[in-house]
């Protein structure tokens, strides 16, 4: 019997395999080993689907007999399933290939459950190889378990074209180290990608960590020093109210900075509302009104009616005043103006707040909002990490333009609610 194999349906068949690989990284995913019955669904999906249609569309067909690289699949799915998972492909490998008929489906029951059983034994120490041996064992393999439907063929058809048969197969055992070598690389990129998530959330708490301990440290050094000279030395009443109010004064500064790092942990709000912004944005005018008569900076303000938003009032009014504060600020030196503008545009509200202060650099404006980043000579940057965690809280999202000279926007888009 010959061996004359149709170039087309081999590359077709190698498709088949392929494709469904692409998919193979959502298996490994984090989240889904807590769902242990779509897991198993999805692996069986995996490598089912190509097994079958690798059946139905064979590169060698003849007197009743079919070859093709269904055993590729297979050996996948009890290397890199489970148990259950490969009992499911193995009866279905079965059962789809009675359903196509031939004398080669009880040939396939015979050299399919010793494949089977050959495959199982390997499966359990497959995972201790090294990526080289993988390859290696996976591949001898599948030419092992091609070897063993042959000799199950020379039972019935002793003129079996071996050598054609054995070009045929030694390229599916590349093809199959090939495979290997994608699934290992998935799964490596997944497990790098939970190293770097760990690692960065450990550099972010040494971070924090530091930072609470440097911020904290100054104004309880300022305390302990201040206590010493009213416990140690005889001063006159002046003097000891000054010191009081300065040590009071310190730990309220300590208790503002632990109360910044708690809110980062709590970033959502806790009671929702729905917020008239015309209204916050008045509140706010007042509030900045003295404060900006000091730099001799002048507020505008300027809203639509009846834009409502939802979040935690006591959170939005912190994060647009330490926003707005900073525009202040920076412009300190000259008689600059400050807007606030609220508008609709499509199923947005807009909240707008420009200064004509100095202004920011491109990287200046890339590091808002991390800790420990400010651009004024005390500032710790905690004020605009929580206003930016507020905001995002409340579903916002920012985008800062600034100019040196000339001065800063914050556009501020909330999704918008209907009243």
């Amino acid at each position: 019997m010959g061996f004359n194999y149709d170039l087309s349906k081999f590359l077709l068949n190698i498709f088949f395999i392929m494709f469904p690989l692409m998919f193979y990284q959502f298996a490994v995913y984090e989240k889904m080993n807590e769902r242990k019955a779509l897991k198993n669904v999805i692996l069986f999906s995996l490598f089912a689907t190509p097994m079958f249609l690798c059946m139905f569309f064979p590169p060698v067909e003849a007197k009743g007999l079919i070859f093709d690289l269904r055993i590729i699949p297979l050996i996948l799915g009890c290397f890199y399933g489970n148990s259950i998972t490969s009992i499911m492909l193995f009866f279905s490998l079965i059962s789809v290939r009675f359903m196509i008929g031939g004398t080669g489906a009880y040939l396939n029951l015979v050299s399919s459950t010793l494949s089977f059983i050959v495959i199982i034994s390997l499966s359990k120490k497959y995972h201790s190889y090294s990526l080289i041996n993988k390859i290696l064992t996976s591949s001898i393999l599948s030419f092992v378990c091609k070897m063993i439907g042959i000799a199950s063929v020379l039972i019935i058809h002793s003129d079996y074209g071996l050598m054609s048969a054995f070009k045929f197969y030694i390229v599916q055992s590349l093809f199959m180290g090939l495979a290997v070598y994608i699934i290992e690389s998935i799964r490596r990129n997944a497990d790098l990608k939970k190293e770097l998530i760990f690692s960065e959330k450990m550099n972010i708490a040494s971070v924090i960590s530091a930072s609470v301990a440097h911020e904290i440290r100054n104004p309880l050094t300022s305390v302990r020093g201040f206590i010493q000279l009213l416990t140690q030395t005889e001063l006159n009443p002046e003097k000891k109210q000054m010191y009081g109010e300065i040590c009071l004064e310190e730990i309220d500064r300590a208790e503002q900075i632990i109360n910044d790092y708690l809110s980062l942990a709590k970033p959502y709000p806790e009671v929702e509302e729905k917020l008239d912004l015309g209204e916050e944005i008045q509140y706010i005018c007042n509030v900045l009104t003295s404060l900006a008569n000091l730099t001799g900076a002048e507020v505008e303000i300027k809203y639509d009616i009846n834009l409502f938003v939802l979040g935690d009032r006591q959170q939005l009014r912190q994060s647009i005043i330490n926003i707005a504060k900073n525009g202040i600020e920076a412009m300190e030196n000259k008689r600059g103006i400050l807007k606030i503008e609220a508008y609709r545009r499509n199923n947005e509200v807009i909240l707008s707040i420009s200064d004509t202060g100095i202004g920011m650099t491109i990287d200046q404006i890339n590091r808002l909002g991390v800790p420990y980043f400010s651009n004024k000579n005390k500032g710790t940057g905690l004020g605009m990490m929580v206003s930016f965690s507020f905001i995002k809280g409340m579903l916002g999202k920012i985008n800062v333009k600034s100019e040196l000279g000339k001065g800063t926007v914050f556009d501020i888009s909330f999704p918008i609610i209907k009243v």
